[in-house]
């Protein structure tokens, strides 16, 4: 009973501060581009602004994972807070080229500080109480971070109607009292930080991550990662296009219907994965493919939307299936939010030269639809990871 209760503290730890977290973050996520150009930044600059962001990520991402193992994730997790909530006080301190660049690396820099480091600390927390991985639960924080998202994000919309600076005060006044929120539930909560449980003086990040490339484990979240994210590149960046421009389609319905698709498939992955982790995934992963490469075949607009709804429900799925394989490689691991950062940054090193590539397709091919059949291969990936599953995480 008492393993159950903890469990259950656990269970709403992680779903709270996933969703404290993302519903002031994504305040901005949609109207970013819209914020500058309205602040006299042209369009050809706007993508020069957004790309220090990924640089920020880059650089931050290796970092994070070896300062929260050493000195808490609960530290670096609130850290991450305050340098998002910072980014955001730089859009409106003094807007111009320069300061919004700024304000995006270190936005960059925030992001990576975040990324894997809440997981980190919860599967420590089950470790330490002896509860073993749940994949409902990675369903759950999954489907919670899309619904705050969309929640954020029409928040933000709708002040940014009101007025231009309102979603920016908005994430930033709720990002700067997240680690004040964090430290008051934890004591509610009986929890308390967490770090690597031996962190030797001796062990250097170098030797540490060198040691976390040579698992089969940091094999398997590598590939599964970057067969989704490269595969789901294309849609995430082009969906607007095909279906608002291109189909006609309203923009805020597609928006809409394709998050609450995304929510059903994390919700669904809760209620179907039980012990059988590994078929769940050869089977979602042959229908997104199957999915992807029909849209190149179709024609017909609803048909067309009815594909697209499907693979965002997949795309939930898989979400859920990745958090779920994330948090089973990394119980009973030392350098927990090292080997997630690690993962995050090769990932991401890979989704940028993938994007490089996908522009040389679409420029040579000219048409859009030859890239459904290579987001399609950028999914075999996630194949490539099965059969390691057998063997162990060592």
């Amino acid at each position: 009973m008492k393993s159950r209760t903890i469990a259950g503290k656990i269970a709403v730890t992680f779903l709270i501060f996933t969703a404290f977290f993302t519903l002031f973050r994504s305040s901005m996520a949609g109207i970013f581009s819209l914020f500058y150009a309205n602040n006299g930044i042209h369009d050809a600059q706007i993508s020069t602004i957004k790309s220090w962001q990924s640089v920020g990520i880059l650089i931050g991402m290796l970092p994070s994972g070896f300062l929260a193992d050493r000195i808490g994730r609960l530290k670096v997790l609130n850290l991450s807070a305050i340098i998002i909530s910072f980014s955001f006080f730089l859009l409106i301190l003094k807007p111009c080229f320069i300061i919004f660049s700024l304000a995006e690396f270190l936005y960059g820099i925030g992001l990576a500080f975040n990324s894997g480091t809440l997981l980190a600390y919860i599967t420590d927390l089950q470790e330490l109480n002896k509860i073993k991985p749940d994949s409902r639960l990675m369903g759950k924080q999954t489907a919670i971070l899309n619904i705050a998202t969309l929640i954020g994000g029409n928040i933000g919309t709708w002040l940014f109607g009101v007025k231009m600076t309102a979603p920016v005060w908005f994430g930033l006044l709720g990002l700067a009292l997240y680690p004040l929120f964090v430290i008051i539930f934890i004591k509610i909560m009986g929890f308390h930080d967490n770090r690597a449980w031996i962190f030797s003086n001796r062990i250097n990040f170098f030797s540490a991550m060198m040691a976390i490339i040579k698992k089969k484990s940091f094999w398997i979240l590598f590939l599964v990662n970057i067969g989704y994210d490269c595969g789901t590149q294309f849609l995430m960046i082009y969906w607007s296009i095909i279906y608002v421009k291109q189909l006609g389609f309203n923009l805020s319905f597609v928006y809409t219907a394709f998050m609450c698709a995304t929510i059903f498939g994390a919700w669904l992955f809760q209620q179907i994965s039980g012990k059988n982790l590994k078929g769940l995934t050869i089977i979602s992963t042959l229908c997104m493919m199957l999915l992807l490469c029909s849209s190149s075949i179709f024609s017909n607009r609803y048909m067309l939307l009815v594909i697209f709804l499907l693979i965002e429900l997949l795309m939930g799925l898989l979400s859920g299936q990745i958090s779920a394989f994330s948090n089973w490689a990394i119980y009973g691991e030392n350098n927990k939010s090292l080997m997630l950062s690690t993962v995050s940054f090769g990932v991401e090193v890979v989704v940028s030269l993938s994007l490089i590539v996908d522009d040389k397709i679409i420029a040579a091919s000219s048409n859009l639809t030859i890239m459904y059949w290579v987001s399609a291969a950028y999914f075999a990936l996630i194949l490539l990871a099965v059969p390691l599953l057998n063997k162990g995480k060592n």
